[in-house]
Formats: structure tokens, C-alpha cells, sequence
């Protein structure tokens, strides 16, 4: 064991169960590190949906925590995540974001790659040369109802299969694998990615921070505050909109792959639906539609699904459009959010939708929670920092952090317990 392991093993071992986490778990490089190894190199993320690369030879680049990837559909339309270095030496294979390519050259030796990686072409190389030996590096590939994950790991990936299918039916509801991209936007963040996760997994911040969304969201009253008065508003409306979504075929009962323990199963979702408040359709700022509706939906219930898949992807989703956060690290202290709004794929821009009128809700809201975060990895790196005793709602971050330890302490440590939490490991 190196000197650095047991440092950070011993940090993982004093942590205070429910509390926020020292410092160095959300600057220092060498849990970063560990956190490549632990984390992103054995669980699945989504990197995007199929929409993005709709044609054979479509592709993108996706980068998370130091790794470039291309993710490319075939000409038998299988879709392939390639890691963006070439066999050679190393130089990145497609420099630009997006494109379309028949066949993957790398520009610095004229190394040339089919598009599902192996490897069709290198110049002046000797006899003995394997071309078989030298395509791109992989990484392993899910589609979720046009949802792309992918998982670095280098031998087996967590099992998709259970979460996949419990998380199936709130997708299918919204027709997510018909849709379209009607926006998407990168909101770079100096934080820590865990940061970017906790913050999104709890609302005790919202009144404060976030009133566009407090002016949307009923359970604002619920996750947001909690008191008597709150508690009861919320119930009201639930009680009030449920029977009407049970009528339409729009209810389905909370999804939740591991509500006990969480550090057991090592790819985790939960899933549920839930009222806006009765003024409002849809998350739009004047309450009204702001799309087409989607193919589950045959007029507004006044609803949205929200869904979490493993711990860096997010959806919530209205009945005329989807929207899904990706928590994407770069390096310790710096993280992308992606927000990508999705809308029905015959829907029309300028005609059926403004994309501007689509984005409020949630450009808004992914605004100001830049800041905050932002502000919160500027005080959380001040030598005047020392972790702090959670709130009555802060129950899924607590889950969140119990995972968080349990996944990157040493092998031979038992799993820990969730501290308490509700299970639904994410309030939106």
C-alpha cells in the first residue's frame, strides 16, 4: 500500500456519519484520483442520446474526468464508444466535437480506424505487424430507451440489466427514445463533482436560491421546508392530482433499485412521478405548454417524472419535455452540468417550440445553482472550513456521501448502512 492509499484510507475511516465531508474529498488530486478509479472507472454514466448522432457515421466527443471519448454510430447502426487515443502514439484521433466520418484517421501518422475502432490502415508498418492488436480502446455501451451509457471499466460493468428495466416505464411514459435535442447547454463549474451531486439531492437550498423553481415545484413545500404547513400543502395537491393521473394511465408507483442499503449494489436508480402546483401544465414559466406533448400523454396532468441512474445522471421530466443533468468531472476542482432538454422528434423548431421557452425552467435554475456551488467549493477549500451537521432535509446527500465512502474505501471494508435517508435518493 502506498503512502497516499493509506492517507486517504484513514480519511475515509474518520469521516462523521451524516456530515459533510473534510476538504481534501472535495480539492485534493489524489482522491480525485482514487475517485477516477473507483467511481467513474466502474460505473455507468450517460454520455448522451441517440439523437445527438442520428445518421451512420454520426459522432460526438465526450469527456469525463481526463478521458475523451467518441461515441459514433455504425453503418449496421450499432453505437460504439471509442476512447479517443490513438495506437501509435497516442495523438486524439477527431478533433472536432461533432461530425460525420466514414472512417476515423488520425491526422498525425495517418493511422486508420473503421468506425467500430479496429483498426483498417497504418502506414509502413514492419511484417510482423498485428493490425488486430491495435484498434481503439472501448468502453462498454447501453442504450436505455435512446439513452446512451457508457462504463470505462476495463473487464466487467456493473450488471445494467435490473435498474435498466425498473427505469424503463418512466422513460417509455415520455416516449424518451422518440425525441429530439431541442437544446443543450454546458455549464462549466469550478467544484469538486461531488458538489455538483450533492447539491442537486437536496432542496433545504431552494426557497433560498431558487424561486422560478419554488414557483413550479409543489414539493418545493415538501423538500424545501418540510414544516406542518408545508407537509400538508404538498399531500393536498398529491391527493388532488393522483386520481386524475391513475384515470389517464399516467401514475406508475416509485421505482427504487436499493432503498436499504445503497453501497451494495453497485449501479443504483429510483424513479417517480409527483404534482407541480395546480397552476401549472407543465415546467414552463407561465405554467403553459411549451411544446408538443409527448407520445404517453394525451393531454397535460399536471405531473412530472423524476429519475436518477447511477450518481452523476438526472431527469425531470413534463408531458412536452424531458430535461437530463449530467454531473461530469474534469479534474479536482473543476466539473461540467449538462442540461440537455429533449422534445417529441417531430416536433419542429420555430414552429412547434421555442427552445429559449422550452430551456427556462431549468437554464434559470442551473444558473444559480453554478453560483452556489461555485461559492460553496470557494468556502469549502478555506483553511476555515470544517464539516458540518446535516439538516432534517438532507436525508438522500447523506445517502449519497455513505455510498460515496463505501465505494471508494478500501476493498476489504464492510459496507456501511444508508444513514436514514428516504431511499428516493433524489428530490429534483
Amino acid at each position: 500500500m502506498t503512502r497516499e492509499d493509506a492517507w486517504i484510507d484513514n480519511l475515509v475511516a474518520t469521516q462523521r456519519p451524516g456530515w459533510s465531508l473534510d476538504s481534501p474529498f472535495y480539492t485534493d488530486p489524489a482522491i480525485f484520483r482514487r475517485d477516477r478509479q473507483r467511481v467513474f472507472a466502474r460505473q455507468w454514466i450517460m454520455a448522451g442520446h441517440i439523437a445527438q448522432i442520428p445518421g451512420r457515421g454520426d459522432y460526438f466527443l465526450f469527456d469525463i474526468a481526463g478521458d475523451n471519448l467518441i461515441l459514433i454510430r455504425a453503418q449496421d447502426d450499432s453505437i460504439h464508444a471509442l476512447h479517443n487515443v490513438c495506437r501509435h502514439r497516442g495523438s486524439r484521433v477527431l478533433l472536432e466535437p461533432s461530425g460525420n466520418v466514414k472512417s476515423l484517421t488520425c491526422t498525425y501518422h495517418g493511422w486508420c480506424y473503421a468506425q467500430d475502432g479496429s483498426l483498417r490502415a497504418a502506414p509502413r508498418m514492419p511484417d510482423t505487424f498485428d493490425p488486430g492488436c491495435f484498434g481503439l480502446r472501448r468502453s462498454h455501451v447501453e442504450i436505455l430507451e435512446g439513452l446512451i451509457f457508457i462504463c470505462l471499466a476495463e473487464q466487467d460493468p456493473p450488471d445494467f440489466t435490473r435498474v435498466g428495466e425498473g427505469l424503463a416505464p418512466f422513460l417509455r411514459l415520455h416516449d424518451s427514445a422518440a425525441t429530439r435535442v431541442a437544446r443543450r447547454q454546458i455549464f462549466p463549474v469550478t467544484a469538486n463533482w461531488k458538489l455538483l451531486v450533492e447539491n442537486y439531492l437536496e432542496c433545504y437550498h431552494c426557497k433560498p436560491a431558487h424561486r422560478e423553481y419554488c414557483e413550479v415545484e409543489i414539493k418545493a413545500e415538501k423538500m424545501g421546508d418540510g414544516n406542518a404547513a408545508g407537509l400538508a400543502a404538498y399531500e393536498r395537491r398529491m391527493a388532488e392530482w393522483r386520481p386524475g393521473a391513475e384515470a389517464r394511465g399516467t401514475w406508475l408507483p416509485e421505482y427504487n433499485s436499493n432503498s436499504e442499503v445503497y453501497p451494495d449494489e453497485p449501479f443504483f436508480g429510483a424513479a417517480y412521478r409527483a404534482p407541480l402546483r395546480a397552476s401549472h401544465q407543465t415546467g414552463s414559466q407561465d405554467g403553459q405548454s411549451v411544446a408538443p406533448l409527448l407520445a404517453g400523454f394525451s393531454d397535460h396532468d399536471g405531473g412530472e417524472t423524476a429519475l436518477g441512474a447511477g450518481p452523476c445522471t438526472y431527469m425531470l421530466a413534463y408531458e412536452d419535455y424531458l430535461g437530463f443533468f449530467q454531473f461530469i468531472p474534469r479534474d479536482a476542482g473543476h466539473s461540467d452540468m449538462i442540461v440537455t432538454w429533449l422534445v417529441a422528434a417531430k416536433a419542429v423548431k420555430g414552429r412547434d417550440y421555442d427552445p429559449e421557452r422550452v430551456a427556462w425552467l431549468w437554464r434559470v435554475t442551473s444558473e444559480q445553482d453554478k453560483v452556489i456551488i461555485e461559492h460553496n467549493a470557494a468556502g469549502v477549500a478555506s483553511p476555515a472550513y470544517t464539516p458540518g451537521p446535516p439538516s432534517l432535509l438532507e436525508g438522500d446527500v447523506e445517502a449519497f456521501r455513505a455510498w460515496y465512502l463505501a465505494t471508494i474505501a478500501p476493498d476489504t471494508a464492510p459496507p456501511a448502512s444508508e444513514p436514514g435517508g428516504r431511499g428516493r435518493y433524489f428530490p429534483g
